[in-house]
């Protein structure tokens, strides 16, 4: 009766959460097609790319008022301006809907545990930042109500701990083609620490009786599994151990 009583309550809050997507998206390409009235620039119902691209281009000039940058500093500038913008916008939106929806405490647990087993456990990565919107919602959303209306039982949660442990011994740290892990002993280094991370998670699981984090732990471990497993990279032809491509050049 309980089981079913927090499912029942988990499909409102998720049929909750659509249709307030929906109104946001909609709300939020009613603002962009007002602001900018200029025909010619591409409104996307989860952000505008002209803001994005203004953003990048007017931090580079104020730059280069201070100091003379080379070009591949500006690249290299470029590539981390866009991944903080693209990193802020997520987050705010994120928030927001946590704050609505009444799952703060979950987002923030997630995106802790979730940043940490990602740190040296690496993993794929969206292709364009339209992909990045399209996973990241559902991924942390999705999560959050998991993580506060499900309870996973204990064969369940062995399952996806000796599932997790298997993943990063053989495939952690997975690299990707824009960020290669070439050389061997940063690929140890995060391998053994990526590994460390896991077992000081398992020790505080069996420690804790906390159903928020228990879950919390497992949603990101099964998370981090898929995107580091190679399965995974085939599906979205996207190469898999991207310093054997570097290796072979060299020879």
């Amino acid at each position: 009766m309980k089981n079913a009583f927090l499912a029942s309550k988990m499909f409102l809050e998720l049929k909750l959460f659509i249709k307030k997507l929906f109104e946001y998206s909609f709300s939020t390409f009613q603002f962009h097609k007002n602001f900018f009235q200029n025909k010619s620039v591409m409104i996307s119902p989860l952000g505008c790319g002209r803001v994005k691209k203004k953003f990048i281009e007017k931090s580079i000039q104020l730059i280069k008022e201070k100091r003379k940058i080379e070009s591949l500093e500006e690249k290299k500038l470029r590539y981390g301006l866009e991944a903080f913008y693209n990193l802020a916008t997520k987050t705010t939106v994120l928030i927001l809907l946590a704050i609505l929806f009444d799952f703060v405490l979950e987002l923030l647990l997630l995106t802790i545990v979730y940043s940490t087993l990602r740190l040296y456990g690496f993993g794929l990565h969206a292709k364009t930042s339209l992909q990045c919107w399209l996973t990241t919602i559902p991924v942390y959303i999705g999560g959050c109500l998991i993580i506060k209306y499900c309870e996973f039982p204990i064969t369940f949660s062995y399952i996806i701990w000796i599932f997790g442990f298997l993943s990063f011994l053989f495939f952690a740290p997975a690299d990707t083609p824009a960020r290669p892990l070439i050389r061997k002993n940063k690929r140890i280094r995060a391998k053994i620490l990526s590994l460390v991370i896991l077992t000081v998670y398992l020790i505080v699981f069996i420690y804790t009786k906390n159903p928020l984090f228990h879950n919390t732990v497992l949603y990101a471990l099964m998370m981090e599994s898929i995107v580091i497993n190679p399965l995974i990279y085939k599906l979205s032809n996207t190469p898999f151990n991207n310093y054997k491509s570097f290796q072979e050049n060299m020879v």
